[in-house]
């Protein structure tokens, strides 16, 4: 339920200009002070202008004045070079230097127009200049402020120089004044000049009002656009952080952050319902005390609003009553909280929480900030659910890894006794066999083997994903590795009637690896390469330097191969391909998922061509230590 909304709260005064206009503002006023510097030689080549065309005044007052412009022109300027920046922030500030530039402006002007002829000057209409400027740039009464200024200071001086309070300065024209200062005329000129000014600022004040609704408007939507592009970001990194981020804990405490953030509130809270659905515990949060969410437990059937959130309306007030604090609990109060809104967690039609945001202001959330937390709340929710099933498979694969671990463990001492036994009996130490029992005896230690054989790399792949996730490296010399290799195959490679070469690049850097499993890496590919490759058959061992300061070993065999519909199976635990199944019967299907564990676990990569009936290449990548020495 939605108990009470308002517009969206920006922290802006109505009153300030926004940042788009204050900038306006403060380069204008600026652009005065620019302007102002060429007022005074204009005045100065005017009145040398008049003089050569037979025009009298006062040349002294006028040129005194042009003088007096740039005086204070320079104070302004200096002003501008000595003000902090943060001065130009306060747009009442800015006004403030604007005001004083237009009245000093004015000064002049009437000083100007007083020695021009007073109300018959050819200044006096540079008035309406500066009406237009305040009208533009200030209040709205700035403009009839400027315009009753004018009026006001022509007629006193008006009123000076018909009345002999001031001496007069017509305008002289080839020795004949051009001012007549009759009463009628006097009235008109002031009349005619009170309106154009009085007119010129209501007209400008009223196309400004509108300029400025119209930019106020147009910068409304451009910091609601700029707002709306940020919470889109932030949207978007939630979902990457869903999409990177597997564990429940880290994903609440990045999501609890950044909706905090980008919405510019106090606190954010996850609360995550039971499964029988009687309770919610707060599992994140962002902002809230440590003692409100510390094992703080909600009975939904004690919470009204609580019961009103899950069963999926949106909760939002700016003003909590005593009541709803009493149902929020008392830190609240301690936190100062005014403003909350509580919207539900779904995922798949399933509500699994509550999402709260929490501000300090009154009134701070709106029917859009509802609309996007509920949109956040969705991804939320999606991110919660992801992590949970992660953590249950990883609880399950973990599970599973000890569970194989214990039984491997436990099958693997009573084997070892049956194959000592059944030594025993085929040496015939125990009394005499004939030649059928001994190939029965032949057959089962031939099956224990295998047996053995699976357990203990059930015990390697368990142990890998278990034990040892960061095996210890330490650099590898090539040469060694490769005869291991040889020594360890040669003989099983000449049994079987096949060509077994093992070649190594000179100047090959050191392989960085844990020793044993890479030595059982090479292994698991060479005995496989010799036991699906037909007598009189070549099996192929390289090893090569490789892009990126990595080595490449390559084995390769002219074998039965691999079907191509078996290839994405092929690093599978307990698969093994249809045509192998037929060769050898016995077989665990575990050795090239522990070539995979343990390529994947050095940072490595491993890839594989094969033809059914032409042979199989594996070739594995694995980082090299440059200058390394031997380090058996």
């Amino acid at each position: 339920m939605v108990k009470s909304t308002s517009d969206a709260k920006t922290g802006r005064n109505p009153k300030t200009p926004h940042r788009l206009f204050l900038t306006e503002l403060r380069e204008r006023s600026l652009w005065f002070v620019r302007l102002r510097w060429g007022v005074p030689p204009a005045i100065v080549c005017a009145a040398g202008a008049g003089a050569l065309l037979g025009f009298g005044f006062h040349a002294v007052a006028v040129v005194s004045i042009a003088v007096f412009i740039l005086a204070y022109n320079l104070f302004f300027w200096r002003w501008s070079k000595w003000r902090e920046p943060s001065a130009w922030q306060d747009p009442r500030r800015v006004q403030d230097y604007i005001y004083w530039q237009l009245g000093l402006d004015y000064g002049a002007i009437l000083l100007l127009i007083y020695f021009t002829g007073g109300i018959h000057s050819p200044v006096l209409f540079f008035c309406v200049f500066h009406i237009l400027f305040a009208a533009s740039l200030l209040p709205r009464l700035s403009a009839y402020g400027f315009a009753s200024l004018a009026v006001g200071g022509v007629a006193l001086i008006s009123l000076g120089e018909y009345g002999g309070l001031l001496p007069h300065y017509p305008l002289i024209f080839h020795g004949e004044p051009l001012t007549p200062t009759t009463f009628p005329q006097w009235m008109l000129g002031l009349f005619s000049f009170a309106a154009t000014l009085l007119i010129t600022a209501f007209l400008s004040a009223t196309i400004m009002r509108v300029f400025y609704r119209r930019g106020q408007q147009l910068a409304d939507k451009s910091e609601r656009l700029a707002s709306y592009n940020t919470r889109f970001d932030a949207l978007f990194s939630l979902i990457k952080a869903i999409g990177s981020i597997r564990h429940l804990d880290r994903v609440l405490e990045i999501v609890t952050h950044d909706l905090a953030m980008v919405m510019e509130i106090k606190a954010i809270s996850v609360k995550l319902l039971s499964e029988d659905g009687a309770h919610l515990a707060y599992k994140g949060s962002f902002g809230l005390p440590p003692d409100f969410v510390k094992t703080r437990i909600v009975e939904v059937a004690k919470s009204p609003l609580n019961r009103r959130i899950i069963d999926g309306e949106p909760f939002v007030t700016g003003d909590l009553t005593r009541h709803e604090m009493f149902q929020f609990g008392e830190d609240l109060t301690t936190a100062r909280i005014q403003s909350v809104l509580f919207v539900p967690l779904i995922v798949d039609e399933r509500i699994i929480g509550v999402l709260g945001a929490y501000c300090a202001l009154p009134d701070r959330f709106s029917s859009e900030d509802v609309e996007f937390f509920r949109l956040a709340a969705g991804l939320v929710a999606i991110g919660i659910d992801n992590s949970r099933a992660y953590e249950a498979i990883e609880h399950f694969t973990t599970e599973r890894s000890r569970f194989m671990l214990r039984v491997a463990h436990n099958l693997r001492a009573p084997l070892a006794a049956v194959l000592s036994m059944l030594e025993l009996l085929r040496e015939q130490h125990l009394g005499p066999v004939n030649e059928n029992q001994a190939e029965y005896l032949r057959r089962v230690d031939r099956r224990t083997r295998t047996m053995l054989d699976m357990i203990n790399e059930l015990l390697t792949l368990s142990t890998s994903r278990t034990v040892q996730e960061k095996p210890e490296k330490k650099p590898l010399e090539i040469g060694w590795l490769a005869g291991r290799l040889e020594r360890t195959f040669q003989d099983e490679a000449a049994e079987h009637g096949i060509d077994l070469s093992i070649r190594v690049e000179d100047g090959l850097p050191s392989l960085l690896g844990n020793t044993e499993q890479i030595e059982q890496l090479l292994e698991n590919l060479a005995s496989n390469a010799i036991k699906y490759t037909p007598s009189g058959g070549r099996v192929a061992v390289s090893f090569t330097p490789a892009p990126k300061n990595m080595i490449a070993i390559t084995v390769t065999d002219t074998g039965i191969g691999i079907p191509e519909e078996d290839m994405p199976r092929l690093f599978t635990e307990f698969f093994r391909a249809a045509n192998a199944r037929e060769k050898e019967e016995l077989g665990t299907g575990l050795g090239l998922a522990i070539v995979k564990e343990i390529v994947d676990a050095h940072q490595g990569r491993i890839t594989v061509d094969s033809r059914p009936g032409q042979g199989t290449t594996f070739v594995v990548t694995l980082p090299a230590v440059e200058g390394s020495e031997d380090r058996r």
